[in-house]
């Protein structure tokens, strides 16, 4: 009989290190589910921010180019409308000349 308590104690001392056991592995498990999902989102939230920052950076640059091109046009016909006007005032002052 003394063994018999001896086996069911040991028995019950087993079930409950048993439970424990896997409660424990139960629970590092979901901690490890929980970082291996909260790793994936901040994971694509940074991809995405930096795809979106990039996209936005392009579109800055282009917006530059465009601007830089404008600013060319401009320039290229003031120099023209300068020249013109420079062209005509010759043109009057020789004609002054001609006419005493």
């Amino acid at each position: 009989m003394l063994q018999n308590d001896e086996l069911l104690e040991q028995i019950g001392y087993l079930q409950r290190a048993n439970r424990f056991w896997k409660g424990l592995a139960f629970a590092l498990g979901a901690a490890l589910v929980l970082f291996l999902v909260l790793g994936t989102l901040v994971g694509f939230s940074i991809f995405f921010h930096a795809e979106e920052r990039r996209l936005a950076e392009e579109a800055a640059m282009r917006q530059a180019v465009q601007q830089e091109l404008l600013a060319r046009q401009a320039a290229e016909k003031a120099v023209q409308r300068a020249r013109q006007e420079a062209e005509q005032a010759r043109k009057e002052a020789e004609k002054r000349k001609v006419q005493p």
